[in-house]
């Protein structure tokens, strides 16, 4: 090879390591952005939180198993709660659509669906995804398996 050629060589690879550290920033931004941004599950907390009962305690075998017992119930009625609250939040929202929908005209009513898409499609992508799949196992969470969106409107 003479020497220019070994300099374009040189400046492709460092073309292509740079595009890459670039990619690389960008996906690691995003997904810091996620994290940074989403709820902790309470499965997450507890974990948190037997960690440093653990760690500054200094807890035995037998207390740790029992502790665990304690934090797995908790953690399993917290979740449930959360499920109840939001299942109410859906009912409520689809019973207030529900009455606004009554007051209006019919072409009133086609443009009240739109601004209940545009309402849904925006929540969803807050919520980091819009095919109704929580991302885990792409089962449907339990928030979608009513005929309710992540929102709470009635789909139709």
């Amino acid at each position: 090879m003479n020497g220019l050629s070994k300099w374009k060589l040189a400046l492709y690879l460092a073309a292509i390591f740079l595009a890459g550290g670039v990619s690389g920033w960008v996906v690691a931004t995003k997904m810091a952005k996620e994290k940074a941004f989403k709820a902790p599950q309470p499965k997450e907390i507890a974990l948190s939180f037997r960690d440093r009962m653990n760690a500054k305690l200094n807890l035995t075998p037998e207390q740790g198993r029992e502790i665990d017992v304690i934090l797995d119930r908790s953690s399993a009625e917290i979740q449930a709660l959360h499920g109840e609250n939001t299942k109410r939040i859906k009912q409520d929202i689809s019973a207030r659509n529900a009455q606004i929908n009554a007051l209006l005209m019919p072409d009133q009513q086609v443009l009240f669906e739109e601004i209940e898409k545009e309402r849904r499609d925006s929540w969803r992508a807050k919520r980091g995804g819009s095919d109704g799949r929580d991302g885990k196992d792409g089962r449907k969470s339990s928030r979608d398996k009513n005929t309710t969106n992540d929102a709470g409107a009635t789909n139709r």
